[in-house]
């Protein structure tokens, strides 16, 4: 499971990203909002989830929107 999220964000920011916590929008100018809907989007798709609207903002961390992943796959 966490190779499959981590290769969304590999496509999305087209190099490789390896576990690091540290990978944020805050500290990456190439995260932008466009990129942060793609990513949002391509999880949902490929986990069979929906993010909660008001959680969107908040989930903008590899790290974030990992453990908001894991609770809502189960």
């Amino acid at each position: 499971m966490k190779e499959k999220f981590l290769r969304i964000f590999s496509l999305v920011f087209g190099k490789e990203i390896h576990e690091n916590h540290d990978f944020s929008m805050k500290n990456n100018p190439e995260w932008t909002s466009l990129k942060h809907i793609e990513i949002i989007l391509s999880i949902e798709e490929e986990f069979g989830i929906a993010f909660e609207p008001q959680d969107i903002p908040k989930l903008t961390s590899l790290k974030a929107l990992w453990e908001k992943t894991l609770e809502m796959v189960g």
